[in-house]
């Protein structure tokens, strides 16, 4: 079969057209057009197009070389054109049918899990399975094409059941949630979304549950409380999980905390499974918990916790247990939930030994409830850290407990923290900033400016009268220390470009410049042009990015977490996590 690109029109009005020809986007822009197929094949005459393209391809380059320095866009443009035609010839040409089955499904793999959206994962494998009947059997056949299983279609969910069964016997990543309608103008923001009623889990139950020695990946995310009830006790008494390794249950909606007639005054009433998971490496609750003390957690690489009330919580003593007994623990998150309190000294709480944590997360929670969590833990390594949402009250004693623990940390994120103006609190967040020393990115939002100001100051004017001074040489003058001398982003959101910009001014005329910073589009209406002007002026590069863009020195920083634990960076990441995240 062969077929030649009839609209180069895209290519013909690039102002780069060498640049362009090969891109991705041109190519799929081709492939949404009809394409006439002619059967079959004359295959001299494609060979002689070829390597007409082939010499035509030499003449021009030649050309091209001849006249440089000059640029001759007519020589350009007509290069790109047979380079481009060339290809698709060559795409058309490609003999991949005669290719044996093993090697078509490693390019079938390939294509899946490229896929950068669930949706785009899901449309490939059933396209491939559409294209011709020796295609369709390869798919088929492959288990672990299909076992990876969003349930977003809607009601009763043919496609997804479709997965399951396609998956055989392979291990299977699964995700249930509520279908959020699609996004329509006259649809308002607070319209309705179509719930998964107690019958509809129970059906999915049903397909699911027969296969639960081959759930390796698990995420539940539903509004309907009584649902997600139904969802936990089926699951517990179903079977052994052998090789679960990821269990997430997500109760979003009202109410924000679990009830606490709900709960046994020691956690929820179900555990996670009446039978062990030997292979369990990442729990995330959010809305409901456990009954602590049934179910033997250890292990655990993540531990992510969120809105529980007090009587939902473990207890102090068994909180302790659970993170003793997961002394790899990679990631803690805690946002409104940890342990409960108990009214004794921080001093009296024995800290348990996590030397490979590297990422806490810690909000929505009293200052006094933050100070009982962190008096339970000993994580000298932690070097990402985030605190959202404390708000309320002073948490200005919360930096003074925090100041000296974390020394590694490399990406700090502060969201909404409110501290009271005071000379202590000002001391209390300089003396934070200093010991932090390998700060390399700062993310922050909603703080006050004067916390923002603390980047610039001279910490040796925060320091006790009987703290010893660096003697220097005489007549040397001492080198002015400067906080977090490696800090090079910044990352803000909702706050004043004014705060932005005076930071980036201090930290270049200190000779610690930024060197870049980002905002969200969303930040708009607090950036002004004089301020933005500022800014730029001030850092190698402003950038204003959407919400889900992991910047550069994030990814940077991530790997060197991984590293510093000998990790693979995929660690903790499977295929399907581009639509289990």
């Amino acid at each position: 079969m062969s077929a030649a690109p009839t609209q180069l029109h895209s290519l013909a009005q690039s102002q780069s057209p060498m640049q362009q020809w090969n891109s991705d986007e041109l190519m799929r822009s081709y492939l949404k057009k009809p394409i006439l197929l002619q059967e079959p094949a004359d295959q001299v005459l494609i060979q002689t197009r070829l390597r007409m393209f082939r010499v035509r391809m030499f003449e021009l380059q030649k050309l091209r070389a001849s006249i440089r320095p000059r640029i001759s866009k007519d020589l350009d443009e007509e290069l790109a054109t047979v380079l481009y035609k060339r290809k698709i010839l060559l795409w058309f040409t490609f003999p991949i049918l005669e290719l044996p089955d093993e090697i078509i499904t490693l390019i079938f793999r390939l294509v899946v899990w490229s896929s950068a959206t669930a949706d785009q994962a899901t449309l490939h494998r059933v396209h491939l399975s559409w294209v011709c009947r020796r295609f369709r059997d390869v798919a088929l056949a492959d288990q672990t094409l299909w076992n990876s299983v969003w349930f977003r279609d809607p009601p009763p969910w043919t496609r997804s059941l479709t997965f399951i069964e396609r998956a055989g016997t392979a291990p299977i990543d699964v995700r249930i949630n509520d279908i959020d309608p699609p996004a329509r103008p006259d649809r308002s923001a607070t319209s309705a979304r179509p719930l998964i009623t107690v019958d509809q889990i129970n059906l999915i139950l049903d397909a699911l549950l027969p296969k639960i020695t081959q759930l390796r990946i698990l995420v539940v995310v539903l509004d309907n409380m009584q649902a997600i009830e139904v969802f936990m006790e089926r699951f517990s008494r179903a079977g052994p999980p052998k090789i679960m390794e990821r269990f997430e249950v997500h109760r979003r909606g009202a109410p924000y905390l679990w009830p606490k007639e709900k709960s046994t005054g020691v956690g929820g009433r179900l555990p996670i499974s009446r039978y062990e998971i030997p292979n369990l490496r990442w729990l995330s609750l959010n809305g409901l918990p456990i009954d602590w003390n049934r179910f033997p957690l250890t292990n655990l690489r993540t531990i992510d916790l969120r809105r529980m009330c007090f009587q939902s919580c473990p207890t102090s003593k068994r909180w302790s247990q659970i993170l003793a007994g997961c002394p790899d623990l990679y990631k803690l998150s805690l946002d409104a939930a940890g342990p409960q309190w108990v009214d004794q000294r921080l001093s009296s709480i024995r800290p348990v030994s996590l030397p490979h944590l590297r990422d806490l997360i810690i909000g929505d929670m009293s200052c006094l409830f933050a100070l009982h969590i962190f008096a339970h833990m000993d994580a000298p390594n932690i070097m990402s850290l985030s605190l959202t949402m404390l708000t309320g009250q002073d948490y200005g004693p919360l930096l003074e407990m925090l100041t000296g623990r974390f020394k590694l940390v490399r990406l700090l994120s502060i969201q909404c923290m409110e501290l009271d103006k005071t000379e202590v609190n000002v001391m209390r967040t300089v003396k934070w900033f200093e010991s932090m020393p390998r700060l390399r990115m700062f993310k922050f939002a909603r703080m006050q400016p004067y916390f923002l100001q603390a980047l610039l100051a001279d910490p040796r004017d925060y320091r006790p009268a009987d703290e010893m001074e660096v003697q220097t040489p005489e007549g040397e003058e001492e080198e002015r220390p400067v906080l977090c001398p490696e800090l090079d982003a910044l990352y803000f959101h909702s706050q004043s470009s004014r705060e932005v910009a005076e930071i980036v001014e201090g930290r270049k005329a200190l000779g610690k410049p930024i060197k870049r910073a980002y905002t969200l589009a969303q930040n708009q209406p607090f950036l002004t042009p004089d301020e933005i002007t500022r800014i730029r002026a001030n850092v190698e590069q402003f950038r204003v990015i959407s919400n889900m863009l992991v910047t550069e020195e994030e990814d940077i920083i991530h790997e060197e977490i991984a590293n510093s634990l000998g990790l693979d960076r995929s660690f903790g990441i499977k295929l399907a996590d581009c639509f289990l995240a």
